[in-house]
């Protein structure tokens, strides 16, 4: 009785965790933390039981009465200031920022997370992996391909040189056309990627006419002198476990191995799901 009674116990005193961000989301599910998750916000749909928790908002505000339903104990943000926040913070929730730019912050928020999860050991598992990984890519050859990385179409919108996507594709063995404009995401005009002349130009998968675009750039820059990659933009956008996924990936691309959509989704998911 006395043994059945401390399980209870235990199970009650479990830490009820909100994620909102996706990024947060998929940290907490890689090391173990899943089961404590008890909401979410838009956009938090990796892994599939990601799917399945309640919403309380999105990236630029939280429904605190939905949140508060839910008895959190702690929230994970991408900052203090979305609307709501504060709020939690003053119903007694604890906040933990996560918003890392780079792969070393992106390790630390994970170990933090495990600490206030309890899940320490998976965590460092997890970075220990994630780490090697980082190793393997860093410790190939760098090709030095020009790369032109398609934010968006219209307009047309690319990775400056503060962007976390610019330190990849720099991870990963290529130069970022780009990279001397000192904006994240700036504007630029087709002239101007012509001049810089591409070897690769990356167009996330998100929502977009893929062959559209490589017949769009092959007008301008010649059928047979610019190579396509299609990488789903999760595994580049999102600042979590996957990001290595996408690392990979892009290095394979810049390594002139060309990636089909289809695969590129594919193996992305196999790692996951193996």
């Amino acid at each position: 009785m006395l043994l059945a009674c401390c399980f209870s116990g235990s199970a009650w005193a479990e830490t009820r965790i909100l994620a909102l961000a996706p990024h947060a989301c998929e940290m907490l599910y890689a090391i173990g933390a899943g089961p404590q998750l008890v909401g979410a916000v838009s956009f938090c749909d990796y892994p599939a039981a990601a799917k399945k928790l309640p919403r309380v908002g999105s990236y630029n505000g939280i429904n605190v009465e939905a949140a508060l339903r839910l008895k959190p104990d702690i929230a994970v943000v991408i900052n203090r200031n979305i609307s709501g926040v504060n709020m939690l913070k003053k119903m007694g929730v604890r906040i933990i920022v996560s918003n890392p730019a780079s792969f070393d912050a992106m390790f630390n928020d994970l170990l933090k997370l495990g600490a206030v999860t309890d899940h320490p050991d998976t965590a460092a598992s997890v970075v220990a992996g994630l780490r090697q990984r980082l190793q393997q890519v860093r410790s190939r050859p760098r090709s030095g391909t020009a790369v032109f990385y398609e934010v968006w179409s219209d307009p047309l919108l690319t990775a400056g040189g503060p962007s976390f996507i610019s330190d990849l594709v720099h991870e990963a063995g290529g130069s970022n056309i780009f990279a001397g404009i000192n904006v994240e995401t700036p504007h630029v005009n087709v002239e101007s990627v012509v001049r810089a002349r591409p070897a690769l130009i990356i167009i996330p998968l998100e929502k977009r006419d893929i062959e559209g675009r490589r017949a769009f750039w092959e007008q301008w820059l010649g059928k047979g002198n610019i190579r396509f990659a299609a990488i789903n933009p999760d595994l580049l956008h999102r600042p979590g476990p996957r990001l290595l996924d996408g690392l990979e990936l892009l290095q394979q691309a810049l390594q002139n191995k060309n990636l089909p959509p289809q695969r590129t989704q594919r193996n992305a998911e196999a790692r996951q799901n193996p």
